[in-house]
């Protein structure tokens, strides 16, 4: 007998809608399956045959077939095994195909036939919504996660002879939408545009409390990194050790624009394809700050793997990638992250196929002025210029254009700590938030008809639009870029910066003093 189960397959961090076909028959008992699956789909013949026994179903002596179709999609992980056993209780009669109808069905499967979570559930919920389905039986652990698209019903399911029941019995008939439990609708109200409220931020080491108020001293650093935050540009901070060049790029989510409901619900997509989202919560409604060992691998900080997975530059989407002592990163890792800051996304290409991932994240690095850290300042810093070169020279030409922004970290002095001439006490994160949501406006408004979202995405056509100079800006914009010898993209970053800058001000034009300003941070690098 043939029947045929609904499930989905990530690809990327999309999910497709995939059937599992199965036909029993009479003759030498065997498992066969088929669909371009992986080792952990393969698997699933052992799983799934011992489950079903361990839940009281015998089956007799028969042949097995399984196919996933479509065959052109790569199967992978583990969430195939629960379709495949109620695909094989279907066709054997045990449960009526018209009871699995406009059901989505998703989960691991042991031994003893409980159903464990698996990754990316969310966007397979979405995928279901999408394709008219009615109901996903999903494992009860990755319940919220599921809960977080709303529109569709959804059963938490503990064991395979718990799903059994229900579908012999016709429980599900009782299931509201999104979740059978009440405290979870309780917990979980939605909001009237359909968005669940309760969240959960996954940030390497971020801490609400953090203040840029703790910070002192350091107005310019503070200064460079609203603008910055503003105009979402890739900042670099150089200055020796202790200065708070890691202290100032933490706080940066702080002083960033509440997340849309549009982006919060990309961001949980992604952390759910990475099986980094938390199973006792449900929406990421934090910007994430990522902050990777500078040991990091290719396909862990890019995306990839044997199953891949996105990487650190798209789990800090829509948020911060920090690379501390970025001259330790190794450098052909480095310059593999000079296209993804340019297309705001990345191709990882496999044998089996090619998957997309985001890459919208806001650089942020620190370095030394050199190995010891104290250059230029001779009473402590004893390197030679052929070291200090060597040390700075680990990130290339081409990586320094994409920053934006340049500025250095000075030592802070005693009275900095004290608080007894510290300048930059007016830099609190309430009000550099508030400064930055000012400006994110004005962009919204000035991008509003283009697929641009921030001044630092200017494309050259915008550039030309927006960034027009003054007589005497132009003056000087010429002078410098002839000093400097800067770089076409390098000229462009100076011209979006000073936009930015400008728009602080509340400035229309860009005026001398904004593109002076921008200039000094280009100036700035090593």
């Amino acid at each position: 007998m043939f029947s045929s189960i609904t499930t989905a397959a990530l690809c990327g961090i999309d999910a497709r809608i995939v059937s599992v076909e199965t036909d029993v028959g009479s003759g030498l008992p065997t498992f066969d399956m088929s669909g371009y699956l992986g080792t952990e789909v393969k698997e699933a013949r052992d799983r799934v045959r011992i489950a079903i026994k361990n839940t009281g179903v015998e089956l007799p002596p028969q042949r097995i077939v399984v196919n996933i179709s479509p065959a052109d999609i790569r199967k992978e992980g583990t969430g195939f095994d629960l379709p495949i056993a109620i695909g094989i209780l279907v066709s054997n009669g045990i449960i009526e195909e018209e009871k699995v109808k406009d059901t989505l069905v998703l989960g691991e499967l042991s031994l003893d036939g409980t159903v464990n979570p698996v990754n990316g559930v969310l966007p397979i919920v979405c995928a279901a919504k999408e394709a008219g389905i009615k109901l996903c039986i999903i494992p009860k652990d990755n319940l919220k996660e599921g809960g977080i698209a709303q529109g569709i019903r959804l059963y938490g399911a503990e064991s395979l002879k718990d799903v059994q029941d229900i579908l012999i019995n016709n429980s599900l008939d009782g299931v509201s939408a999104n979740n059978p439990s009440d405290d979870f609708n309780k917990k979980y109200e939605a909001k009237s545009d359909g968005v669940i409220s309760e969240g959960v931020i996954l940030a390497d080491g971020l801490n609400e409390e953090e203040d840029y108020l703790d910070i002192r001293g350091q107005y310019s650093a503070k200064r460079a990194t609203l603008i910055a935050a503003a105009g979402m540009h890739n900042i670099m901070y150089v200055g020796p050790p202790g200065s708070g060049k890691t202290m100032l790029a933490k706080r940066i989510p702080t002083i960033l624009p509440d997340m849309t409901d549009e982006e919060k619900l990309k961001v949980t997509k992604i952390y759910s394809v990475a099986g980094k989202l938390d199973a006792e919560k449900g929406l990421i409604t934090r910007r994430p700050f990522r902050s990777p060992h500078h040991t990091i691998t290719a396909a862990a900080m890019l995306g990839g793997g044997r199953i891949p997975r996105p990487g650190e530059i798209t789990l800090s989407g829509s948020g911060v990638l920090f690379l501390d002592e970025m001259t330790e990163f190794r450098p052909e890792l480095m310059e593999s992250l000079r296209q993804p800051l340019e297309d705001k996304k990345i191709t990882v290409v496999r044998l089996n196929a090619a998957y997309t991932y985001p890459a919208e994240f806001m650089l942020a690095a620190a370095i030394n002025p050199c190995k010891c850290g104290y250059y230029p300042d001779r009473n402590r810093c004893h390197c030679s210029e052929y070291d200090i070169r060597r040390y700075i020279g680990r990130i290339s030409n081409p990586m320094w254009d994409r920053f934006d922004i340049c500025i250095k970290v000075d030592e802070v002095t005693y009275e900095d700590i004290t608080g007894a001439k510290d300048s930059s006490a007016v830099y609190s994160s309430a009000y550099m938030k508030e400064q930055v949501e000012k400006v994110r406006l004005i962009q919204q408004e000035r991008f509003k008809d283009s697929v641009t979202d921030y001044n630092s995405q200017m494309n050259m056509r915008e550039i030309k639009k927006y960034c027009r100079l003054d007589e005497e800006s132009s003056k000087i914009m010429e002078s410098m870029y002839k000093k400097l010898s800067m770089s076409a993209r390098g000229y462009g970053k100076v011209l979006k910066t000073a936009r930015t800058i400008a728009d602080l001000a509340g400035s229309e034009n860009i005026l001398s003093e904004h593109i002076t300003e921008a200039l000094i941070y280009k100036k700035n690098e090593v």
